[in-house]
């Protein structure tokens, strides 16, 4: 019987310590900074043409609870990534971003216990300027799992890295950079 109990406390004891080191871990993963994914990052067609990028005013779907000024934030970041892709807000041909945040999950209970988690999704799209033709369209998701990547700045910065990945897919190579950079 007291062998037993002894195992079982053991067994107890090894399952917290796993458990602590591998949230331990994903913190330290989490200090690289929030993700930024591009839902389909394969099917960027060709954008190498475009020289400008308009970014308009981000929009907030119906039901979604997002922090005030959030959307500006996303917008901003998105405005440097277009400034270091080389795309002038005048130069021609131009593409025109305009996007909706349809999700934004923020810190739960639970997240102190388990591992935080923080999400926003921008339903994206890039239209020529001169002609109003849709040229794509793609989910822009920013998303931390980690305390240390947590935080409005953090899920801006992530949507910016998506963006910055969707742009580099279609061939907009950074000023004086070529496309495979």
């Amino acid at each position: 019987m007291r062998k037993k109990l002894t195992a079982m406390a053991l067994a107890c004891t090894l399952s917290t310590l796993a458990f602590g080191c591998s949230r331990m871990f994903k913190e330290g993963m989490g200090s690289k900074g929030a993700s930024g994914r591009v839902s389909d990052p394969h099917s960027s067609l060709a954008l190498s043409n475009y020289k400008g990028m308009t970014i308009n005013e981000l929009t907030i779907a119906n039901g979604v609870d997002v922090p005030s000024g959030m959307s500006s934030m996303i917008r901003n970041d998105m405005l440097a990534i277009a400034d270091r892709r080389g795309l002038d807000r005048n130069g021609h041909p131009g593409l025109t971003l305009s996007g909706e945040i349809v999700h934004y999950e923020s810190d739960s209970k639970l997240d102190a216990v388990v591992s935080p988690f923080q999400e926003v999704i921008v339903r994206t799209r890039l239209t020529d300027t001169q002609s109003g033709d849709v040229v794509q369209e793609t989910n822009l998701t920013g998303r931390a799992k980690a305390s240390s990547s947590s935080g409005d700045k953090s899920l801006s910065a992530a949507v910016a890295k998506a963006l910055n990945t969707w742009l580099k897919n279609g061939g907009v190579a950074k000023n004086g950079e070529s496309d495979n950079e």
